[in-house]
């Protein structure tokens, strides 16, 4: 008889021991969950703002008349350094379905900077074009990493 309230005494820690076990489990993935959203969230801010910039310096660029060829080849590739970290720190942490956009966003803002780079004017078709196309694929890019975040749910 001495047994059986032993026996019932081991079950019951073993239910608060497992039950206690799965809270915690619980608690660690909603939070490791938390901050993958905030860390995501940062990046992608970092990501979109470098391009932004560095869209709006090349317009700028092409805007200033006067500019020998080795210094607007410089200034160029300057306006875009600041998107290579972000880039491959989004190549890094991001799921594909924000990776395949923000690629596509980020060589839009290389070919502005090629085209800025050749002698391209601010009010040229082809600037215009290549701006036009980096607009859409910026918002296309933004899309996916709300969605990833799912920054419309929160």
């Amino acid at each position: 008889m001495a047994w059986i309230s032993l026996l019932a005494t081991l079950a019951g820690g073993v239910i608060a021991m497992s039950s206690a076990l799965l809270v915690e489990r619980r608690k660690t993935q909603r939070e490791t969950a938390a901050e993958r959203r905030k860390t995501r969230r940062e990046l992608y801010a970092r990501f979109l703002a470098a391009h932004a910039q560095a869209g709006s310096d090349l317009r700028n660029i092409a805007a200033t008349a006067g500019l020998d060829a080795g210094e607007r080849y410089r200034m160029t590739r300057t306006a875009y350094t600041h998107c290579y970290a972000s880039r491959h720190e989004l190549e890094l942490l991001a799921p594909h379905s924000v990776v395949r956009p923000a690629e596509e966003c980020s060589r839009a803002v290389r070919m502005m900077r090629d085209a800025v780079s050749a002698g391209a004017r601010l009010d040229s078709d082809e600037l215009e074009e290549l701006t036009q196309r980096y607009l859409e694929l910026r918002l296309d890019t933004r899309s996916a990493m709300r969605a990833d975040i799912s920054a419309d749910n929160d």
